[in-house]
């Protein structure tokens, strides 16, 4: 158990005395306008966060996000009260009231169970804290176990305050732990420099939101990425390792898997071949975090398991094959080449894990291979924007 476990039992504790004080009618009620009040607060908040300044620092954007949560469920939860209460005036006298509180301090129980499971599925994916104290939690694994999804309303809340990387697992869990990331990659500075010479930079806009990652060229005038890195885009710029831009068309889009693949014709960038990774390979990821220069982070392969998640709209439940990395990634990582010392490419970066600094997630070649297969010459859609 951890502190979140604690708090959550304190409330719940506290619920039941106060369900039992108040009744069942009432208690029910204020429940209720509370859920609605959260949930109403959650279809507006997009329309509140897309009003400030898209500079905001995640902190920041988490307080005002809890601000307008809160304050939804307490007002929702005022009104509810208020009818519950004349609602209570109507039960008899006696033993119906004495009934009416004994089912009140269940309600109270259940109601923070209903409340954890509208919210906390948006602190698992804040990266830090929120995410380390809701996936370590043994209360709320075992309260996830037992109830459905949570409503599309919350995923709203989810896109804003996450990390925007798909969901690499279906369940809340703790992000195993791996150990440091190897000093070094073990590449020669022969082979760094011709995996840098096709390493590329990936731009865009979707929905007035500029979007970046990485990729690599992986065929002739193609390019891999990831699939949430050019979602919603019409337009999508690939800038080489000498600084020319050019223009990319989107020709295969695969939101399950998370891949992309882009034709940038006249790129003339020799491509990387593919191999494959096993448990305890290391080598190193090549990337442009926060879209800036290229960056060398080493990388070991932790586990080879094929993960259970969800689309990057987490819409639909899907499975990949995944590599679970000891590797330092950073936003901006996404679509990089993780190379071996033998020159191959055996992984997509994907995904950071939110609890844990040092862990990361890839999909494997196998994964790349079936959406390179399928790209043309034709420009398909990049999808609808992530948020």
């Amino acid at each position: 158990m951890n502190g979140l476990d604690l708090v959550i039992l304190g409330l719940a504790a506290a619920a039941a005395v106060g369900g039992y004080r108040l009744g069942f009618v009432t208690r029910v009620t204020s429940w209720l306008g509370m859920v609605i009040g959260i949930v109403i607060a959650s279809v507006w908040l997009p329309s509140v966060i897309g009003r400030l300044d898209r500079d905001i620092e995640r902190a920041d954007l988490l307080f005002v996000a809890a601000a307008m949560v809160v304050g939804g469920g307490l007002l929702g939860q005022a009104v509810g009260l208020f009818v519950g209460s004349r609602l209570h005036l109507a039960i008899p006298v006696g033993r119906a009231r004495q009934v009416d509180a004994g089912v009140g301090a269940v309600a109270g129980v259940l109601g923070v169970a209903v409340v954890a499971w509208l919210l906390v599925p948006a602190m698992a994916d804040v990266p830090g804290w929120p995410a380390r104290q809701a996936r370590g939690s043994t209360v709320l694994r075992a309260t996830f176990e037992v109830l459905p999804d949570a409503p599309d309303t919350t995923r709203s809340l989810r896109s804003l305050l996450g990390d925007g990387y798909p969901a690499v697992f279906d369940t809340l869990r703790p992000t195993p732990e791996l150990g440091p990331p190897p000093a070094s990659g073990g590449l020669s500075q022969a082979l760094t420099d011709t995996v840098t010479a096709s390493t590329v930079l990936v731009a865009g806009e979707a929905c007035d939101q500029v979007q970046e990652g990485s990729g690599f060229v992986v065929g002739e005038n193609l390019v891999a990425t990831n699939a949430h890195v050019v979602a919603g885009e019409s337009t999508t710029e690939v800038r080489s390792s000498d600084g020319a831009r050019h223009a990319g068309r989107v020709v295969a889009f695969d939101p399950d898997r998370d891949v992309a693949i882009i034709r940038v014709d006249g790129l003339d960038r020799p491509a990387l071949p593919l191999g494959d990774a096993t448990e305890g390979d290391q080598g190193a990821v090549f990337g442009h975090p926060g879209g800036g220069p290229l960056r060398l982070a080493p990388y070991a392969v932790g586990e080879r398991i094929v993960a259970s998640g969800a689309d990057i709209y987490d819409e639909d439940g899907v499975e990949r094959e995944v590599l679970v990395l000891a590797s330092a990634l950073r936003p901006g990582d996404s679509g990089s080449a993780l190379v071996s010392p033998a020159g191959e490419v055996v992984g997509l970066a994907f995904a950071i894990a939110p609890d844990r600094p040092g862990v990361a997630y890839a999909l494997s070649t196998a994964e790349l291979r079936a959406v390179l297969d399928v790209a043309g010459n034709e420009t398909v859609s990049a999808g609808a924007c992530l948020a």
